[in-house]
């Protein structure tokens, strides 16, 4: 005998079309796909097969990125044009997630490196001279000298920092190499200020301001463990360069090559690198 292909059950309708027995009962429950017949004295469900071509729309659509709720839309509207304006809403999430997938797997990338730069440095307070590449940085200037105020400051200072309109699409692992740029005038007088923080980016950030290149060249540098040291490091840094007969060439940045988890207490934990391009003095001929 030929099986009615219009009193298919539930099961035979999940099984023939990949799908569980629950998705089809949520399709029912929401009206986005309803059996053809439930009989009324044993509530069984029954499906035409013909309903196939719908179940296989609605797998299309959520191949393409949509929900049940946009789907509906599109079936209770049955107009193509809401069909062709959810398509174009998808593509733009698309790529704006794409845009925002991009942007966290450089800054893994980025994070990687710093965890190999941190298990390779020399010990906290060890000044070194090194080449560095070109790099550019996104300056935020908060008008207040970094160093005139606590870690509560600087929380607040990361805090409008990540609702600037240039950086909100970041994602939230930008904003664990946070650091700080002290201007050359300043670090020649041996003066502790810097009113700018910045963010490390990479070639394809886009924007109209706030973008500075640092130049390669070659750096002297040295490393310390959390914020209450920086200021110790740098004092010594600045000293090595008077000591050592070397020449300032441009911005000191204290730049944090990476966070600690921070366990015990509420505080910050990191570890800095303070870097200054320099160049040797030439000894004078008598």
């Amino acid at each position: 005998m030929e099986k009615r292909m219009d009193h298919i059950t539930i099961g035979i309708m999940a099984k023939i079309n990949g799908v569980s027995e629950q998705t089809l009962r949520l399709y029912d429950k929401i009206k986005l796909l309803q059996p053809s017949e439930i009989n009324i004295d044993t509530g069984y469900r029954y499906y035409n097969i013909k309903q196939c071509a719908q179940l296989d729309m609605i797998q299309y659509m959520k191949a393409l990125g949509m929900n049940l709720i946009q789907i509906k839309e599109c079936f209770d509207k049955k107009d193509i044009r809401e069909f062709r304006q959810k398509l174009e809403m998808q593509k733009l999430n698309i790529e704006k997630q794409m845009l925002e997938m991009h942007y966290t797997k450089q800054a893994i990338e980025r994070s990687m490196v710093s965890y190999r730069r941190y298990e390779s440095a020399p010990e906290e307070n060890t000044v070194i001279l090194e080449y560095i590449k070109e790099r550019r940085i996104f300056c935020y200037d908060t008008k207040i000298n970094c160093y005139s105020y606590g870690m509560d400051y600087y929380e607040h200072i990361l805090r409008s920092l990540k609702k600037n309109y240039v950086l909100h699409h970041l994602p939230m692992c930008y904003f664990c190499n946070v650091g700080s740029i002290m201007r050359k005038e300043y670090f020649q007088k041996k003066e502790l200020c810097a009113t700018e923080v910045i963010l490390f980016v990479e070639d394809d950030f886009l924007s109209e301001d706030g973008i500075e290149v640092i130049p390669e060249g070659m750096y002297l540098c040295t490393y310390c463990y959390g914020f209450n040291k920086e200021e110790e490091s740098l004092k010594l840094l600045m000293d090595y360069i008077s000591e050592h007969n070397y020449e300032v060439k441009g911005d000191c940045i204290s730049e944090i090559l990476i966070e600690f988890p921070t366990f015990n207490n509420y505080d910050r934990n990191a570890f800095f690198k303070l870097q200054v391009p320099v160049k040797q003095k030439k000894k004078k001929i008598i």
